[in-house]
């Protein structure tokens, strides 16, 4: 059950949320290619020292549609993560990864968001995904803590609430989420998140 990729979760959510945002203590391998792919979508990411990252977001629903294939080759957790926020975003985007990286533990939840998938056999990368014009928010449960904060993501851009059950999994990831200002709401096991919140950005630090 893969583990939160919390330094690709930190550039992320700096690119969902309004304004300046620095990540400190980040992991690199592979990090250039999501600060890539998040220049692409219209955000503007810089390295800032060793571990460190600057990126100013767009605000919430701020994404465009990216001229480029987004490459995650080389940073499987950033994987379902960046799905996840694109889901809930309405254009196409095509996305490479690792020979290996699939979306197949993924896609169901986020078609029942909206979101449309053309996909290699097992649901593998290389791909196209189209996100929902008016994304569903759901309760998902039986998820991973990677997939769960992807779909959480992706309920920070739809209506409502958005939620996902195993929450003490999810603990790291949503701590980061509060952090920029999401609200997450914790009642019985699940953790819910409130849709097109006002996340700012937010001086981060990463790692062990």
């Amino acid at each position: 059950m893969p583990a939160i990729d919390l330094s690709s979760l930190a550039l992320i959510l700096g690119a969902m949320a309004r304004g300046p945002t620095r990540v400190t203590g980040a992991d690199d391998p592979g990090l250039d290619g999501l600060a890539a792919a998040l220049g692409a979508l219209g955000v503007h990411v810089t390295k800032a020292g060793a571990g460190g990252w600057a990126v100013h977001g767009t605000g919430v629903g701020g994404w465009r549609e990216p001229d480029r294939v987004l490459d995650l080759t080389g940073r499987p957790g950033a994987v379902p993560l960046l799905a996840g926020a694109l889901a809930a975003h309405p254009f196409t985007a095509v996305l490479v990864g690792d020979s290996d990286a699939t979306l197949a533990t993924l896609r169901g939840p986020l078609e029942r968001l909206g979101a449309g998938f053309a996909l290699r056999r097992l649901d593998r990368l290389p791909g196209s995904m189209t996100g929902a014009e008016w994304p569903l928010p759901a309760l998902h449960r039986g998820m991973g803590p990677a997939d769960g904060i992807a779909l959480l993501l992706a309920g920070l851009n739809s209506p409502g609430r958005t939620g996902v059950t195993d929450m003490r999994e999810l603990a790291p990831g949503l701590d980061l989420l509060r952090r920029f200002g999401a609200t997450i709401d914790q009642i019985d096991g699940t953790a819910w998140v409130r849709g097109h919140p006002d996340l700012t950005g937010a001086d981060i630090a990463v790692g062990p």
